[in-house]
């Protein structure tokens, strides 16, 4: 972001009182916390949505599926089977079928809800309701994404949306809620078998659109890990970030 203030205060430099400076840091911080919240603002809302009260989705969700729809808006996509990978409730999946139910006139023949939670499953149910899709097989998957690691799930998906756990385990503070921890730390799984069954799963001519956040205060560039566990066949790409978490897509060389 551009720096609005030019500030220079030094002892015996009298071009700045220190009452004002302090003023001029409030007004900065204020116009920094507002041009936050803007970068929250979801323009293109879909659905109410239910979840549980003790973990809310954040607006990385939506914004990744508009976007991911954004980048399929000019083919038709009735033919793809997809794959809401971490689904939780299920919103990444959903609101990028209700932008295309609702621009394209047309939606996947199927997609998959893969969430290991089962206590996510009865919101997820609702959540379709709410959402009006139709022509879509719809299906909750309460399993481990380890389990993709099997020949009935070898290519099956030709397009995967993942915002995974940020956090690991002895790498953040835990929440009393085990819940809560399971949500933001790998606990059931890890990095490396995500990414594993990514690569299994992705089809000839898939994309799979995957949320990672690197966490400088423990030396983890999570762009370099990822490269460093993907076969060397595989395409991983940097795109714009989402609300300063890094975004990237997975595909296969041609």
């Amino acid at each position: 972001m551009r720096k609005f203030f030019h500030i220079s205060y030094y002892a015996g430099e009298p071009n700045i009182g220190k009452n004002r400076l302090l003023k001029i840091l409030w007004s900065y911080a204020k116009f920094s916390a507002m041009v936050a919240e803007m970068s929250s603002i979801n323009s293109h809302y879909t659905f109410q949505y239910v979840q549980p009260e003790e973990y809310r989705f954040s607006h990385d969700s939506v914004f990744l599926a508009r976007q991911v729809y954004e980048a399929y808006a000019a083919q038709s996509v009735k033919d793809l089977n997809g794959l809401d990978l971490c689904s939780g409730c299920g919103i990444i999946g959903l609101d990028f079928l209700f932008h295309c139910q609702n621009n394209l006139g047309e939606v996947p023949q199927q997609f998959d809800f893969l969430e290991v939670q089962s206590v996510y499953e009865k919101y997820f149910l609702e959540n379709v309701h709410r959402s009006g899709i139709t022509n879509s097989q719809l299906r909750f998957l309460n399993m481990n994404y380890a389990e993709l690691l099997t020949n009935d799930y070898l290519a099956r998906y030709d397009l995967i949306l993942c915002n995974p756990p940020y956090f690991f385990s002895g790498r953040g503070k835990l929440s009393p809620s085990e819940f809560k921890n399971r949500c933001r730390f790998y606990l059931d799984s890890d990095f490396k078998t995500l990414l594993n069954a990514i690569e299994h799963c992705l089809g000839p001519q898939g994309h799979a659109f995957v949320l990672l956040r690197d966490l400088q205060e423990h030396g983890w560039n999570s762009f370099a890990e990822a490269r460093k566990i993907l076969s060397p066949q595989m395409l991983l790409k940097r795109l714009p970030d989402i609300r300063g978490t890094g975004l990237v897509q997975i595909s296969r060389a041609t």
